[in-house]
């Protein structure tokens, strides 16, 4: 008879799919918390400087 080796449990965490589910994880968050970041900066732009960056009126009008 051949004895049949089980193969050796490892961890969830210390294989190939384990390590590549956390960087997608980490990866995904990263993500959310720059899209999150950039709607806020983007919403206060807009609310406090409505118009833009850009002056109406020339720089002939100060002289």
């Amino acid at each position: 008879m051949m004895a049949t080796l089980k193969p050796k449990h490892r961890p969830f965490c210390f294989s190939v799919k384990g390590h590549v589910k956390m960087l997608r994880l980490v990866f995904g968050l990263l993500a959310a918390v720059c899209c999150i970041a950039d709607g806020v900066l983007i919403y206060r732009k807009l609310l406090f400087n409505p118009s833009g960056p850009y002056q109406k009126h020339s720089i002939h009008d100060k002289i």
